[in-house]
């Protein structure tokens, strides 16, 4: 089995192929310690490397893209160019080879490197937030689960850093907005019980969280793949409670 994972939702472009098997495969495969990774900051334009970056590792591990089981996605929120190419690259090589893809919510990815840095255990609660710019943040509340995984306790929301909801028991917080939004986020970070602000999507994360989809049965097809925009959904859900709340008024 081969997981084949990108990450292109922020300045750091994010590849790798996991093979979960590891050295039970052929010593000599490239892929035998289990992973080949690629993972840089390149600016604003980072999305541009993937697909150069998804065949320079195939062509190391010695595989194509037919012999991949299923490609992992980050489909957002993040930036709206960088997500477009990540979902566009794993839905054409998707539809080549006839492969499931699963869509992976950056969010979730960002949540579980807090978790691996910072050494998290079971039932810890995780809020995860990340620079929307316009002085919001994206931003998910989590719980560790015995995996190691984090379980996502609600929807991915946007908001100004001052509106998260910050819960009365321990939590950890994890992601770029704690340095984005220093003032902000100051009485935040004065009740985590951890903080790892360096965490970013990672394609190890987006790898290990789409193993974990696709063992239960979570993959979609390449027509399927869709990105999300939390901004949108955002808007929309006011515009539609506007409208509910007017019907009301006439009723």
């Amino acid at each position: 089995m081969t997981i084949l994972a990108i990450d292109t939702s922020t300045q750091w472009c994010s590849v790798a192929l996991v093979n979960p098997q590891g050295g039970s495969g052929q010593p000599q495969s490239p892929l035998s310690s289990g992973a080949l990774v690629r993972h840089e900051n390149l600016g604003p334009e980072s999305s541009q490397h993937a697909l150069d970056w998804v065949e320079a590792l195939l062509e190391e591990a010695q595989l194509s893209f037919r012999d991949l089981t299923a490609i992992a996605v980050g489909i957002g929120p993040g930036a709206f160019t960088g997500i477009r190419i990540g979902v566009g690259i794993g839905q054409g090589m998707a539809f080549a080879a006839d492969l499931p893809c699963l869509p992976i919510v950056c969010l979730d990815a960002v949540a579980l490197e807090g978790i691996r840095h910072l050494g998290l255990k079971e039932n810890d609660q995780v809020i995860a937030a990340t620079d929307a710019r316009m002085s919001e943040v994206y931003w998910a509340r989590y719980v560790v689960q015995a995996n190691g995984l984090p379980e996502r306790q609600d929807d991915v929301f946007l908001s100004a850093p001052k509106d998260i909801d910050v819960p009365a028991t321990p939590f950890a917080l994890v992601g770029n907005a704690v340095s984005a939004y220093p003032e902000e986020m100051l009485a935040m970070r004065q009740q985590a019980m951890a903080i790892d602000e360096s965490a970013v999507p990672h394609a190890r994360s987006i790898a290990q969280l789409g193993l974990d989809a696709l063992e239960k049965g979570l993959q979609v097809s390449a027509a399927e793949l869709q990105p999300i925009y939390v901004r949108d959904k955002v808007a929309q859900t006011i515009a539609e409670r506007e409208l509910e709340k007017s019907n009301q008024e006439k009723s």
